[in-house]
């Protein structure tokens, strides 16, 4: 079942004491009582757009992956080895999405 999320975009409103998040209706509260609330804080209103962000270099880093491992097919070890971290962050970030989301992306 796919995860439904509070539309974006997220706002982020801050008191004298606290933060919150919202779109109209609040999404979460950050508190001052912890030490860094005020990046908590962003951290969290910026959640949608690193998603999509993430979504939208998911093609572009395949794409860069395909290419790697042709240059180490070719014998070019650098590559190989690019190739090899690219691949263990593609597969970081859809696993990390699939977690988030419920999607298979």
């Amino acid at each position: 079942m796919k995860t439904q999320f509070t539309p974006a975009p997220w706002h982020l409103g801050y008191n004298k004491h606290d933060a919150s998040i919202h779109n109209g209706v609040t999404i979460a509260n950050v508190c001052d009582d912890a030490t860094h609330w005020k990046a908590n804080a962003r951290l969290i209103a910026s959640a949608p757009e690193l998603l999509a962000i993430v979504r939208a270099l998911l093609p572009h880093a395949n794409n860069e992956w395909t290419r790697l491992d042709d240059l180490a097919h070719r014998g070019n070890r650098e590559s190989e080895d690019s190739a090899m971290e690219l691949d263990r962050l593609i597969e970081h970030a859809r696993e990390t999405i699939e977690e988030i989301t419920g999607d298979n992306e």
